[in-house]
């Protein structure tokens, strides 16, 4: 069963799993994780002094600034993205003295998120969000594929980030979804 269960492409979208209900619940409680886990990042990242936060390292972005600022840029983006918004352009590290200046902002986009997230019903879960990318090319996604997109996104750029965090003596506390979901 766990075998059809991982392959089958009926199975692949999260409404179908749980036929449409609690989906917005859900999604909240992933949000307020990735806030979460990000908090614990920022708690690491904070103990950095600007040369090591500035630094260039083997990442996509260049430097942990540039990463942050990245992962800000992406859920920033996808917010305007679910309110029929279409920038062209991504915020960019230069755009950003330092990790205080990121913080500020990512706490507005942020905001912004959990005011929208508190509205969002399982229906709209559900509902296509008609966007273009940066180049302008449209695509069409349910709303729930973006939000776990957003969510699996900045998942990804903390795994990147806390063996760096851990090589420069500042790890983060466990970020596993359960460690987050047994603390409540």
């Amino acid at each position: 069963m766990l075998g059809l269960f991982c392959f089958r492409p009926d199975y692949v979208n999260a409404w179908r799993l749980w036929d449409g209900k609690m989906l917005a619940d859900q999604m909240r409680r992933l949000f307020s994780y990735n806030t979460w886990a990000w908090q614990h990042i920022y708690d690491s990242v904070e103990k950095l002094d600007a040369d090591a936060y500035h630094a260039s390292r083997l990442l996509f972005q260049g430097s942990i600034h540039g990463l942050l600022v990245h992962a800000m840029a992406a859920e920033h983006i996808w917010f305007l993205r679910c309110h029929e918004e279409n920038p062209t352009t991504l915020l960019e590290p230069d755009e950003f003295a330092d990790f205080v200046a990121v913080r500020t902002r990512w706490s507005s986009i942020r905001h912004d998120w959990a005011n929208y997230l508190q509205w969002v019903s399982d229906a709209d879960c559900k509902q296509f969000i008609e966007y273009r990318n940066t180049s302008g090319k449209p695509y069409s996604a349910r709303l729930i594929d973006i939000l776990q997109h957003v969510v699996n996104h900045a998942t990804e750029h903390r795994s990147q980030l806390t063996p760096i965090l851990h090589q420069l003596g500042v790890p983060t506390t466990p970020l596993d979804y359960i460690f987050f979901r047994t603390q409540l």
